[in-house]
């Protein structure tokens, strides 16, 4: 049994410590009340979204385990620091205030952001210019259809009692996470839509130990990018029969075992749902499983 993995997949995990989310509360969006519906394009299950940055418009990735935004930049401008990633490693960005960053005709003013030339990741993006992190995101609410590739973006409830909250919990401003159930236990699994995996374990995780002795598993060689550019990895790759999110099960789920940071559910484990982001509601997340999936 084999995964292929053509696309590279960025896995972003920022670690700013307790400034986070102060960080992220920077600037403001305009107009003050907002509505867009927009289309989105998938690389490796991935979110891409056409956003104008001072007036030119690129591709970015919704990810929401990137706790700021990262604009493309050739060279480094502004404070720089060093920040880790999903595997780990660090990589040197600069940091500053984007005067103008537009998702549609909304648009979100003096964002701090991160920068950085994201060799590795820009060749494999037609047109990639970043990364949409918590730093706009927890700005609005966001209703995600996945399987018909559609978004839309509102300061208001965009969404029914038919969407049902799932448990999340954020601290501090760090990455969403809530509790996968496998076996009759239960684990904390980050949310983030930045990975292309459906679940994604480290080796080293409790999570990851029980999965290999309850399950097949396959040897598997593929690349990833996270901070710090491209690399080959070694992982065990293999399919969980059921997990369980709150009232919500989820049946033959890809497993990707190998060494990072954090357990993690990426986009595609909600492939068959609408997933709506209510960031008027403390940033909790609610699912409606689309008709046709079932």
């Amino acid at each position: 049994m084999s995964f292929k993995h053509i696309l590279v997949i960025p896995i972003l995990f920022f670690v700013l410590g307790c400034s986070v989310s102060k960080l992220q509360s920077k600037g403001r969006v305009n107009p003050q009340n907002f509505y867009s519906e927009l289309l989105f394009e998938t690389y490796k299950g991935i979110i891409g979204l056409d956003v104008t940055v001072n007036g030119k418009t690129k591709k970015f990735l919704f990810d929401t385990g990137a706790n700021l935004t990262l604009v493309q930049s050739d060279s480094i401008t502004g404070k720089k620091s060093k920040f880790s990633g999903a595997s780990k490693r660090t990589m040197e960005l600069g940091q500053g205030e984007v005067s103008s960053i537009k998702v549609g005709p909304v648009e979100f003013q003096n964002t701090y952001a991160l920068n950085g030339n994201m060799v590795g990741l820009k060749e494999q993006i037609p047109n990639f210019d970043g990364i949409i992190g918590q730093s706009i995101i927890s700005k609005a609410n966001w209703l995600i259809d996945y399987p018909n590739k559609s978004m839309e973006v509102s300061n208001k409830n965009l969404v029914d009692n038919l969407y049902k909250e799932i448990t999340t919990i954020r601290e501090n401003g760090n990455n969403p996470y809530t509790y996968l159930e496998f076996n009759e236990e239960k684990y904390k699994v980050v949310i983030d839509f930045g990975s292309s995996s459906e679940i994604n374990l480290p080796l080293d995780s409790k999570f990851g130990k029980d999965v290999t002795k309850a399950i097949q598993l396959a040897d598997s060689t593929r690349k990833r990018y996270t901070l710090g550019g491209l690399q080959e990895i070694n992982e065990k790759v293999g399919i969980i029969p059921k997990v369980r999110l709150d009232e919500f099960d989820f049946e033959k789920v890809k497993v990707n075992i190998n060494i990072s940071s954090q357990p993690r559910i990426g986009m595609r484990f909600f492939k068959e749902y609408s997933i709506y982001i209510d960031n008027s509601n403390a940033g909790s997340y609610k699912l409606k499983k689309n008709t046709f999936a079932d």
